[in-house]
């Protein structure tokens, strides 16, 4: 019965550690620079067009982007 109780805590020990070291690992993947130092007013992909050009143009070429409007690449049956 000793033994059974060693092993469980010994194992929920190192499991409890797996979880913490992953996610740790996962939040220091997922941080990015901050652009505080160098943006002071943001004014819509113009803003971010100066140093992230192809960004810019893929978001605004994603249907997600354009569903404000009618989207450029779905069929609709006009024609």
């Amino acid at each position: 019965m000793k033994y059974k109780l060693m092993r469980l805590l010994f194992y929920g020990a190192v499991g409890a550690a797996i979880f913490i070291f992953s996610a740790q690992m996962a939040t220091a993947q997922t941080r990015q620079p901050s652009h505080a130092d160098k943006i002071s007013l943001y004014e819509g992909p113009q803003t971010c067009r100066a140093c992230h050009e192809s960004a810019v143009k893929d978001v605004a070429a994603s249907l997600h982007y354009q569903q404000a409007a009618e989207p450029k690449f779905l069929l609709t049956g006009k024609g």
